[in-house]
């Protein structure tokens, strides 16, 4: 199963990487696989381990449905949010907005988050924090 995993992990970062050059050349990928833009710059902190944050998030499939929007608040290191979007939100300040492509392996895994997401599938989130 980890084999089977891994690869399906190494095919989605590659149809991930053409999505983002397509999309918007100015994405990055960070090391542990999802991609990232700082839309806007805050003046606030930087977000730490043990910050609490409020944001505004819209989450969409990569087809650009709209799963959801909302506004949250969590501390980051709890692990209250799904990993790609706690480690992208680390990349940020306060009253910074970002888009974030996590890849299914870093969002809702194999499992997926039933009845909106299906197992195996990649997210967009956008988000602003609070300042």
């Amino acid at each position: 199963m980890l084999v089977i995993n891994q690869s399906l992990a190494i095919k989605e970062d590659s149809l991930l990487e053409i999505y983002a050059k397509k999309k918007d050349k100015a994405l990055i990928k960070n090391e542990l696989g999802f991609w990232y833009k700082i839309e806007q710059s805050g003046k606030g902190l930087k977000v730490k381990d043990k910050s609490t944050c409020k944001f505004s998030y819209r989450l969409t499939k990569l087809d650009g449905k709209i799963i959801e929007k909302d506004r949250k608040q969590v501390i980051i290191g709890k692990k209250l949010i799904v990993t790609g979007l706690e480690e992208g939100i680390k990349l940020l300040h306060h009253g910074d907005s970002a888009t974030f492509i996590i890849p299914w392996y870093l969002g809702y895994g194999m499992k997926g988050n039933k009845p909106f997401i299906p197992p195996y599938t990649s997210i967009i989130y956008e988000i602003k924090l609070d300042n």
